[in-house]
């Protein structure tokens, strides 16, 4: 996977606040907060950069601690279901990106098609007019997910990449 952009991890205490969310949705689904959860948890929160499935079977196969494959995708569904991981679908990868998403205000992404970098932003003047538009049309959003698809700079200037 290409490079990405280095998110902030999150602070003891929103892991803290993470933890006990999983635990609350666990429970309601009548599932257990096992050892290879919490420790899935934990590895995902500790990714600066948004990252698959495959990499974090890569991360537990250097360690003692193995989770099995189905282990980590079924984890990582429950994490995304319960809105501490937040998927996305990039036009060029061929699975499902998750970040770490708890505690972290909303922001939107623009994705090389060149190298694959995320490069996430905040424009509060599209943030407005986003509102506006759903207003006008009488639309009530529960969220939304803005993605721009195009050449970073790096690719533009010093790859000479024009098109993909």
């Amino acid at each position: 996977m290409p490079s990405r952009k280095i998110l902030q991890l999150p602070d003891e205490k929103t892991l803290a606040s993470a933890r006990k969310h999983f635990e609350v949705f666990l429970k309601k689904q009548e599932l257990k907060m096992t050892s290879q959860r919490v420790e899935i948890l934990q590895r995902v929160a500790g990714m600066d950069r948004h990252f698959n499935a495959d990499e974090i079977l890569e991360a537990f196969r250097r360690k003692k601690s193995k989770p099995s494959k189905a282990t980590i995708y079924r984890t990582l569904n429950l994490l995304a279901e319960c809105d501490i991981l937040e998927e996305h679908n990039i036009k060029q990868e061929s699975s499902v990106v998750y970040e770490f998403a708890w505690g972290r205000d909303h922001h939107d992404h623009m994705i090389c098609l060149s190298c694959g970098t995320i490069l996430e932003f905040v424009d509060e003047a599209i943030e407005t007019r986003q509102d506006e538009v759903c207003e006008e049309k009488g639309f009530h959003p529960t969220f939304h997910s803005q993605k721009i698809y195009g050449i970073c700079s790096v690719c533009w200037d010093e790859k000479g990449v024009r098109s993909v």
